[in-house]
């Protein structure tokens, strides 16, 4: 499992600015003939597949996200357009009819801790020369944040409820990621991290992202009534490090192309090993 919660797409398509710019920027680097069939791994509410649509006006796009909201306000949004075809999938174990051009994904990776497996399908799922194409969050990614959080974790008031907690994101590094996207039959890595620094006008617009947006593992352990008062105090927390309430993201970019070998020649199927019964889980846009 990538992770066992659920999301407010209502509030997400609110707060989702963020995230679509980074995916405009990720498209900028696509250089499409326009015929494609794509995945978009990790749709979201479907913004950001809206605009990969757009660069392939002969091609089609499969949308994909764990998250049954999302699913569902994607499918709200394409309904009637034939070219887009949106599933509930979980990507560990991600099943595709027929391979595709392109495997597009921002804002999703690092919601998922085991990337040898991720690579592995998504190179299953892609045609020989096809292309992957993603950005999530890399190493160092929202470090104030994080330890803003496990801080307010460690506050009696709230120290209970988070016996045993494990973090449900993975923050991989340039390096370690281009070998195993090698390892996974992929050529041609190209892989960076760069900062990014996301303002907010006040404390409490950045608690409300942070409650939708990063926080919803951690406020799901909680009561109704103490949600709002721990992601207040994170966010307080965070703006204290320098007076203003800003998040210090770190993206790690992913350009890489399919072998030429093909799974024939590999022994491999098109779909995922049926060992393993897939579970659904959650991988959609995020922090």
């Amino acid at each position: 499992m990538i992770l066992a919660r659920e999301w407010d797409a209502g509030k997400y398509e609110e707060l989702s600015a963020l995230q679509t710019r980074w995916g405009v920027g990720v498209l900028g680097r696509l250089d499409a003939r326009g015929d494609e069939a794509a995945i978009d791994a990790g749709c979201g509410t479907g913004r950001v597949t809206e605009l990969l649509l757009a660069k392939l006006p002969e091609g089609s796009v499969l949308a994909v996200d764990g998250s049954r909201a999302m699913v569902e306000a994607a499918r709200r949004r394409f309904a009637g357009e034939p070219r887009v075809r949106v599933e509930r999938q979980d990507l560990l174990s991600l099943e595709v009819e027929e391979r595709v051009d392109l495997v597009f994904s921002t804002a999703t990776f690092h919601w998922i801790a085991d990337h040898d497996r991720l690579f592995e399908n998504l190179a299953r799922a892609l045609k020989p020369g096809g292309r992957l194409i993603a950005q999530c969050g890399g190493e160092g990614n929202i470090s104030r944040a994080t330890r803003a959080t496990i801080e307010t974790m460690e506050e009696e008031i709230f120290r209970d409820y988070f016996a045993g907690w494990k973090d449900d994101k993975y923050y991989a590094d340039a390096l370690t990621t281009a070998r195993r996207l090698e390892a996974a039959g992929f050529e041609a890595v190209e892989t960076w991290l760069h900062d990014e620094v996301a303002a907010f006008d006040s404390v409490d617009e950045l608690a409300r992202f942070l409650g939708t947006v990063v926080l919803g593992g951690h406020l799901e352990k909680l009561p109704e009534e103490e949600r709002g008062p721990f992601a207040a105090a994170v966010a307080e927390k965070v703006a204290a490090v320098d007076g203003r309430p800003a998040l210090d993201y770190v993206r790690l970019n992913i350009m890489a192309r399919r072998s030429a070998l093909s799974y024939e020649e590999e022994g491999t199927n098109i779909t995922s090993p049926a060992a393993e019964p897939p579970g659904i889980a959650e991988t959609k846009e995020g922090a």
